[in-house]
Parts: structure tokens; C-alpha cells; sequence
């Protein structure tokens, strides 16, 4: 289990020189703006479940990553990993807590570069104190299912970037954490090992029971992996299920897009008045039409449609991406109003 409450983290501004004597004075005796990374970020993971964190660049989801690892100390407030604060009871939760950064970033230096794969692999089960014999099995497993087993002798250091994000994931099964973060773990791969990696994560979830917190710009991997998401942009956004905010979203949408397939003519004139925009275009004999329309006017619609010989009628789906668009455009727009006043 994870949770954060009320965590926040500012970093002080940058200084432009160390060699420019005015820029040290205004460094050391003026009063700093703080640069805010978090503010006041609260969630629960819950055990077994993945959970997304998604936020547009620069929304906190690396400084995050680092303060449950205590690599960043948070400004305030606390992140539990199994009730434990993750920095100042960080020894108490070693070996429970792994992270996967996103590509080919080996972070913590876990890797020999000219040592081959299998070795590699059993040094860092060595290192996390699982016996040999058990973690002979979790490293065959692992280069099974991760379709790694043709690359068990070759060096690490000429594997493909993609190649190598896929063993640093296989140390996920084999160390089994109880609780997993993956900082965009599938970015730079090509479709076929994203979804490779998809299974694995998968696999961590339902057969070990591990909390995975997932962070990514890949909003269809967040709809397809996730249980629950959360948006946010440095403090919280929405949070819930990804089916049932793209519902909530479908439910409130003003503006709608309809594709119709017509046996016949249109007249466009039918429409005017209660189509925001009409485009038509014939294909395979059939009058295809696609309205924007309001809400409200469905009815209107659906009134003058009985004038056509309609073969179909399609609702444009929402995506999580489409929420997450939407959310967080407006989010962006009520800071920027509130910065400019203040």
C-alpha cells in the first residue's frame, strides 16, 4: 500500500552564475520565489491495484518517483509505503520498494555493462538476499515471459535501449516487490515489447499482489492497465476509475459528433438551425454525414433523420485521453487567471 498526504516540495530558483558577483548577492540576500514541483498531493494506493499518475510534463510525476526513494526530501507533508515514511523510515522499507525509470536509465547503477544478462541478473537477486535456487527459477521465469531467453548470455552493454528496459523490468519479478513505481516505463518502445510490458505489468498485479504506480503520457496504456487514475498538475486534479470519468465526462459533453450513413441525397438545409457543423462526403454509394450537434438537439435530430433511409448512426466514443485533455486544459486556464490576479 501507498499514500500520500498533503505532499508538497518546492525547489529554490536556479542561480545564473556563480561568477557574476550581483547574481550571487541577489542569490544569498534577496528573498526566493520557490519553484513548486507538488503541492499538497493526496492519494491511496491500494494493495493489488495499479495505480496512474498522469499529469501533463512538469506536473511532479519524477519528483514523486524520487521522494519515494528518498532521493528528494519533500518540503512537506508525507508519502507511507506500508505505513512507513518513505524518507525518514526509508531503511525500514528496503528491498519492499522498487522503482523503474523510463528508456534505457539504469539509476541506481545495478547493471555491469560488460557482464552478460543471466549474470547480471543473479548478482542483483544475490544482492536482495534471495537464495539461489529460488532465484535460478524467478530469473527463468522472468526471461520467459519477457521473451528474453536469446539474450540470457549477451552483455548488457550491446542490448538495444528497448532490450534493456525490458531485463530492468524482469528484476521486477524477480525481486517481487510489494510495491512497484514504473516512471513511464514502456516510452521509446516500439508496440509489440509495449505490449510485452503491459503483460508483465499485468502479471505483478494479479499473481503477486504488488501496488504498481504507474506513470505515463500514454493515456490509452493508463485506460487499458489501470484501476484508478489520478490527473494532476503538481497539486490534484480528478481522481477515480478511467471508465467511470470518461462516463462522467460523456455525461456532461455539450458538443457531440455523429456518423451517419444514408442511403440517398441529403439535403443539408434539413439541419440547419440545429447542426453546429455538417461535413458530407459519398463513399461505396452511401451518403456518409458527420454532424456536430448540441446536446439538446438530439431530438431535432433524430426527427428530421426519419426523412432518410439511414443505414447507421455512430456515436463518437470518449477516451481517457479526452478527459485527461479536457480536465487538465481547464485546470491550466483557472491557474493562469489566478496567477494573473495575484
Amino acid at each position: 500500500m501507498i499514500e500520500s498526504v498533503n505532499l508538497t516540495k518546492y525547489y529554490p530558483p536556479p542561480i545564473k552564475s556563480l561568477f557574476d558577483l550581483k547574481s550571487l548577492r541577489d542569490f544569498l540576500g534577496k528573498p526566493r520565489e520557490k519553484i513548486p514541483a507538488l503541492i499538497d498531493l493526496n492519494f491511496k494506493g491500494r494493495e493489488g491495484e495499479i495505480f496512474g499518475l498522469l499529469g501533463p510534463n512538469g506536473a511532479g510525476k519524477t519528483t514523486f518517483c524520487k521522494i519515494a526513494n528518498a532521493l528528494v526530501i519533500p518540503t512537506r507533508g508525507n508519502l507511507y509505503i506500508n505505513g512507513y515514511d518513505s524518507v525518514k523510515e526509508h531503511d525500514k522499507i528496503k528491498g519492499k520498494i522498487f522503482t523503474i525509470f523510463g528508456g534505457d536509465r539504469d539509476l541506481f547503477g545495478l547493471f555491469q555493462w560488460r557482464v552478460s544478462v543471466e549474470k547480471n541478473l543473479k548478482f542483483i537477486a544475490e544482492l536482495w538476499g534471495i537464495p539461489k535456487v529460488e532465484a535460478e527459477k524467478r530469473i527463468n521465469y522472468a526471461l520467459e515471459l519477457l521473451n528474453l531467453k536469446d539474450k540470457k548470455n549477451e552483455w548488457y552493454q550491446k542490448l538495444s535501449a528497448g532490450m534493456r528496459q525490458k531485463v530492468y523490468l524482469a528484476l521486477s519479478l524477480i525481486i517481487q516487490p510489494e510495491v512497484l513505481i514504473l516512471d513511464e516505463p514502456t516510452v521509446y518502445l516500439d508496440v509489440f515489447t509495449k505490449r510485452e510490458i503491459w503483460d508483465v505489468i499485468l502479471e505483478l498485479s494479479k499473481e503477486f499482489g504488488t501496488t504498481i504506480i504507474l506513470t505515463t503520457h500514454n493515456l490509452n496504456e493508463a485506460e487499458a492497465l489501470c484501476d484508478r487514475v489520478l490527473f494532476f498538475n503538481k497539486r490534484k486534479i480528478a481522481e477515480g476509475k478511467p471508465k467511470e470519468l470518461i462516463e462522467k465526462f460523456q455525461a456532461l459533453k455539450a458538443e457531440r459528433k455523429l456518423l451517419i450513413k444514408v442511403k440517398g441525397d441529403v439535403k443539408t438545409k434539413d439541419f440547419d438551425g440545429i447542426a453546429e457543423r455538417i461535413n458530407v462526403y459519398i463513399q461505396n454509394g452511401l451518403t456518409y454525414l458527420e454532424l456536430y450537434i448540441k446536446r439538446n438537439n438530439l431530438k431535432d435530430i433524430f426527427s428530421v433523420l426519419t426523412n432518410y433511409n439511414v443505414v447507421d448512426i455512430q456515436n463518437e466514443t470518449v477516451t481517457l485521453e479526452d478527459v485527461f485533455t479536457h480536465i487538465c486544459s481547464f485546470d491550466s486556464c483557472v491557474n493562469s487567471k489566478v496567477e494573473e490576479k495575484s
